[in-house]
């Protein structure tokens, strides 16, 4: 059988440019005599849609689109994703009180739906509903295990597909249906015990670092428990971006072909692209070199289809170059994406800038090709402390109101040119400075998207390299990238804000991106644990515990009051997450609606306390 991976590029809420892709690959798939072609989930309206989902009217208008695609089917089987509002042209009552939705896979061929023996619509709902991370199914829709009961069958039964005089039982997935392993149901079990011909998984999977291999990992498992039961696997999954308003997920697609011992076949790019590859499920194993560099390309997807799907009108960029690593990276990824004609670098430097970093902001934007302004703000600070006294507050002022004073007043020249220019600002926070509230409101935290605030120092000094090598040229200055070896770092120019005279930043780098990294990861990071690893010696025998050493970390009243002063800032400082722009995620734990947080007061258990105490008692 010859299966077309229909890996697509999703558009939430764009169901006319879903539907003419989906158009487009319907015809390369019949050109090149595929029998079945298969389509992300919800691929005519997008997954990520929040409270648009309780829009009946938007959602009448998914459901008319079915006929549109069933209509496309002449010759060939098409499988897609879609919401509906009904199953078998039967309405039930949600929990909501409104009528139940489905995130349903639809199936037809010649013009008709593709039945089960005991179904005759070509309707599968999906089974397993994810409500972590940035999922949120259970809100908007009904889960398969309840449709069963309310339609009394089994809605996991496989359809029999019939083409050149050949019957195919093919059981149908939907996403999360094939990560049961957490779950108490099994749609795995169920095409297992249906000895199913072959078994489709259409998903809409959002990248984050190592994705690639959970998904292996999680088919090896399945392979693992039913050894030699388990009918050749096809999983299609979608490519682009979609957000949920707080956090921007991409989709790498990474769609892929297994035989029945898991082991692949064929499959599409895993480069956040649109392909439609046909495979014969039947042919041998074609073996991919893993992608390099998909942190990189993550980022560039994501700035890139945000740009296309919320500014279609083409803006410039405008970015806040510093002379910095994270804003050079910033710089260098707009113009990678849009190309440097829309990118505008904006150099804002006060007395407490160096002639370096002033110099290295100049020859990025050169290196770059894109627009260069700059000026000093030292007149407006001067004026704006001039104003103040004015007000009633005599000079001087302590030195954080000052350089609160200059990231503000940066903020301020950013969103005039802005107004002047009709551009978009970028924000160029990494996760850490996220983390820590080591940012200014309405100065460096202002913009449309923070693209690299999912992102640690330490990946960020892996991208500069990256970029350096994509460009095959010095465009992040090697003077901003750190040598780091096993458990240490070194700076030639340290990270500093760069608003007080012989400033540098007060994070340690490598020991809190990793702290920070694991604070926030699903389902959480167990401080407690690290204070016991500590206690027992453990932790030292790990890289983080190198990086202990290197800070100097090992003496137990610095690590408390380290932790304690990590601790303290993440919770202090989120009344400000909730006022920066939206995140690429590509990571277990962005912040926004992927890392959730409520804005409460720092408190520890009395374990917590208690482990403290033991910690300090430590006999060095």
């Amino acid at each position: 059988m010859r299966i077309a991976l229909g890996q697509m590029n999703v558009v939430s809420g764009n169901i006319a440019v879903n539907i003419e892709s989906m158009k487009e690959m319907i015809q390369v798939a019949k050109d090149n005599h595929a029998d079945i072609i298969v389509f992300p989930e919800m691929a005519v309206c997008g997954y990520f849609l929040q409270d648009k989902w309780t829009d009946s009217e938007f959602l009448a208008y998914c459901q008319q689109q079915n006929e549109v695609i069933k209509s496309l089917s002449e010759g060939i089987g098409i499988l897609w994703g879609n919401v509906s509002m009904s199953y078998g042209g039967q309405t039930f009552i949600g929990r909501d009180g409104r009528p139940a939705r489905f995130n349903s896979a639809f199936f037809a061929y010649d013009g008709q739906w593709v039945s089960r023996p005991n179904a005759a619509w070509g309707q599968y709902v999906k089974h397993l509903l994810p409500d972590y991370r940035v999922f949120d199914d259970s809100r908007f829709f009904t889960d398969g295990v309840t449709l069963s009961a309310w339609a009394f069958e089994d809605v996991c039964e496989p359809f029999e597909f019939e083409k050149d005089g050949k019957t195919h039982r093919i059981s149908i997935q939907i996403c999360e249906d094939l990560w049961d392993t957490d779950y108490d149901f099994s749609p795995m079990q169920k095409a297992v015990e249906y000895k199913s011909d072959l078994i489709i998984n259409i998903s809409s999977s959002p990248w984050t670092r190592n994705k690639e291999l959970s998904r292996i990992k999680q088919l090896n498992k399945h392979h693992k428990r039913y050894a030699g039961q388990i009918a050749p696997f096809v999983y299609v999954n979608a490519v682009g971006m979609q957000n949920n308003g707080k956090t921007v997920v991409v989709f790498d697609g990474d769609s892929t072909v297994t035989d029945r011992h898991g082991h692949r076949i064929d499959g599409c790019n895993d480069r956040f692209e649109s392909e439609c590859k046909i495979v014969d499920i039947h042919s041998d194993r074609n073996e991919e070199m893993p992608t390099e560099n998909k942190l990189l390309l993550a980022l560039l997807c994501g700035i890139k289809e945000f740009d296309r799907q919320i500014f279609p009108f083409k803006p410039s960029w405008l970015i806040g170059v510093s002379g910095g690593m994270d804003s050079s990276i910033s710089a260098a990824l707009l113009t990678m994406a849009l190309g440097h004609k829309r990118v505008i670098g904006v150099n804002m430097a006060t007395k407490y800038n160096t002639a370096l970093t002033k110099d290295n902001a100049r020859r990025l934007c050169e290196r770059l090709n894109i627009r260069y302004v700059a000026s000093s703000i030292e007149a407006m600070v001067e004026s704006t402390l001039s104003t103040m006294e004015t007000f009633g507050y005599p000079q001087p002022y302590d030195s954080l109101t000052v350089e609160n004073i200059q990231a503000r007043l940066r903020g301020h020249c950013l969103s005039t040119i802005s107004s002047i220019e009709k551009a978009i600002i970028i924000n160029n926070a990494n996760k850490v400075e996220t983390a820590l509230g080591y940012c200014t409101l309405y100065g460096d935290t202002i913009g449309a998207l923070a693209p690299l605030a999912d992102c640690t120092k330490l990946q960020l000094a892996e991208l500069g390299e990256a970029v350096n090598q994509f460009f095959n040229d010095e465009i992040i200055p090697k003077n901003l990238l750190p040598e780091v070896t096993e458990g240490q770092i070194k700076w030639q120019f340290a990270p500093s804000a760069e608003l007080k005279d012989q400033q540098v930043d007060p994070m340690k780098w490598g020991y809190h991106d990793w702290l920070i990294q694991k604070l926030t990861e699903y389902p959480g990071f167990k401080v407690e644990q690290l204070m016991e690893d500590y206690l027992s010696g453990a932790v030292f025998e790990t890289e983080p515990g190198k990086w202990l050493k290197f800070y100097g970390l090992d003496d137990p009243k610095a690590f408390i009051e380290d932790l304690q002063w990590v601790l303290s800032n993440i919770q202090n400082s989120i009344y400000k997450r909730i006022q920066m722009p939206p995140i690429i995620m590509v990571s277990r734990g962005s912040f926004g609606q992927d890392y959730r947080e409520s804005q409460i007061r720092y408190a520890v258990t009395d374990r917590f306390t208690e482990l403290k105490n033991m910690i300090l008692n430590i006999q060095q």
